[in-house]
Parts: C-alpha cells; sequence; structure tokens
C-alpha cells in the first residue's frame, strides 16, 4: 500500500535485497564517498541518514564523522534497521544507531548538522515535500546531500542483446511501480522546490571488464530483488529472466567479448539549508 510521501519499496525487505544493497555499497560506496567529501561532512558531526537500508551509507558517514560525531540512520523496514544495528555492533561502532521510522512522520532529534541519502528519493511519490521536511531537522548552514541514479544509462559496450534486456526489465519495473528512474537529474529541481538554495552536483559511474567485477552479480541481485514486481507487471517471466544463471551469461556477454559494462550513471547534489 501507498503511504503519503512514500512509496512501497519495490525491491523488498528480505535477505535477497540486504545482499544486494551490501553489494552494491562496495560497488558505489567509494563515489557517495566522494560526495560526502565534496559536500563537507567533517569531524565532530551529527548525521542523520535517511532510508538508511542495511546501515551502509550510516557505516560511512560514521567514518567521517569519528568519535566526536554521531549517526542517526532510520528506515521503515524493521528488518533492515536489525542487520543494520548488527553489522554496526560488528564493527565495533558506538556512534552509529538506527531507529524503526517512515521518512514523511520523522521530527526527533534535531537540529542535525548533515541530512544524508543514497537512492532514496527516487522512491518518494513527493520527494520535495518529503525533503523540505527533513531539512527542518537540519541547522542554519547544515549540510543536505543525496546521492541517485539515473537508470537508463546503463549500458554494455559492444552492445549485448542480454544486457540490453536485463536493463529494460529494471527499468520497466521501476516505471510501472512508479518509481522515478532519471532521479540524478531530478534532484536540481527537488532541491530548489524544497525551499534550498540550488545544489552543486556531480556524476559517476563504473566501467568494468574484469570476470571477477561486482558488477554482473549486482545487476543480477537488482532483477532478483524485483522479480516480483517484473512478474506482477508483466514485464517479463521467471523463465524469460533465468535468475538462477543471470550473473554468469550476463558476465560472459562482457568478458567473452572483451567488453566493457557501463553502470548506470550516479549523481550526488549536496547544498547548505540557508
Amino acid at each position: 500500500m501507498e503511504e503519503q510521501g512514500q512509496r512501497t519499496y519495490v525491491l523488498g525487505h528480505g535477505s535477497d535485497e540486504h545482499r544486494r544493497l551490501m553489494l552494491q555499497s562496495r560497488f558505489v560506496g567509494e563515489l557517495t564517498e566522494a560526495v560526502f567529501a565534496r559536500a563537507g561532512l567533517a569531524q565532530g558531526m551529527r548525521v542523520l541518514d535517511v532510508g538508511c537500508g542495511a546501515g551502509d551509507v550510516s557505516l560511512l558517514a560514521a567514518a567521517f564523522v569519528g568519535s566526536g560525531g554521531s549517526v542517526l540512520g532510520i528506515d521503515q523496514s524493521p528488518d533492515s534497521v536489525s542487520l543494520a544495528r548488527e553489522r554496526a555492533k560488528a564493527a565495533g561502532l558506538d556512534n552509529v544507531r538506527f531507529e524503526v521510522a517512515r521518512l514523511e512522520e520523522f521530527g526527533e532529534g534535531g537540529p542535525f548538522d548533515a541530512l544524508v541519502g543514497r537512492l532514496v528519493l527516487l522512491y518518494l511519490k513527493e520527494p520535495a515535500v518529503v525533503l523540505r521536511q527533513l531539512a527542518g531537522l537540519v541547522r542554519p548552514g547544515g549540510v543536505i546531500a543525496f546521492h541517485e541514479m539515473e537508470m537508463t544509462t546503463a549500458r554494455c559496450v559492444p552492445e549485448s542483446p542480454l544486457w540490453t534486456q536485463a536493463g529494460r526489465w529494471i527499468v520497466e519495473a521501476f516505471t510501472r511501480a512508479g518509481v522515478e528512474t532519471s532521479m540524478g537529474s531530478r534532484m536540481y529541481s527537488v532541491f530548489k522546490d524544497a525551499g534550498l538554495p540550488a545544489p552543486e552536483m556531480i556524476s559517476g559511474g563504473r566501467v568494468e571488464g574484469n570476470p571477477d567485477s561486482q558488477i554482473f552479480e549486482w545487476l543480477a541481485q537488482t532483477v532478483r530483488s524485483l522479480l516480483p514486481m517484473i512478474e506482477k507487471t508483466r514485464v517479463a517471466t521467471r523463465e524469460d529472466v533465468g535468475i538462477d544463471t543471470l550473473a554468469d551469461r550476463l558476465r560472459a556477454a562482457v568478458v567473452e567479448r572483451n567488453g566493457v559494462a557501463h553502470s548506470p550513471i550516479f549523481v550526488g547534489a549536496w547544498t547548505r539549508k540557508p
């Protein structure tokens, strides 16, 4: 069911999706780190990470703020929050905590020095409305930084019919579920519509040809998490997808032709609260 401000998370909250999120973080973590560095995350800050999932962005932010700072990650999924807490404990971090909360309803613990999120605005029905509300928890002069995606930009060179098909499955399923597949570019207007100063923005991605690259498993795992939605929206059948062999077939389509796979472009946007 859709709720005010936030759509149902179409990728689910089970173990397959948690695995995908952690794989995703290993794959794009350096890109997010570069955005946070440019945005000005620093030692001693109090940071709010919204839509924290399995906790990867919160753990990254915790490294920026150090022992003198703190990070609060919030997510609507109790299972994701439980996993994030376990991971923080295993890492020996005492400057990060996690709470179950809905973005559109959250209003506690401020003022924060920074508001951050990765791949979260695309799931919001009214991202500017929710961003305006969340920005109210940030002190004047505080950092607001998000990392989103241009989903349609993933490709393989030389072109591969399988890569094209897998990309179509993902984009079509998200589109039919009402998810914004071009939130990377839309962030400029979202920030402005939220009453924030125009953000600075950068973009980047990964280009991979090594057979050990995580891009193949990441793409296949994204399809796996989306498979119920892919079937529900009649984008493809389970037989069409062949999920159990998809990662190997995606890898072969690149490696056997000495090609490269381009990840989707990730876009970072940040500003300071007036």
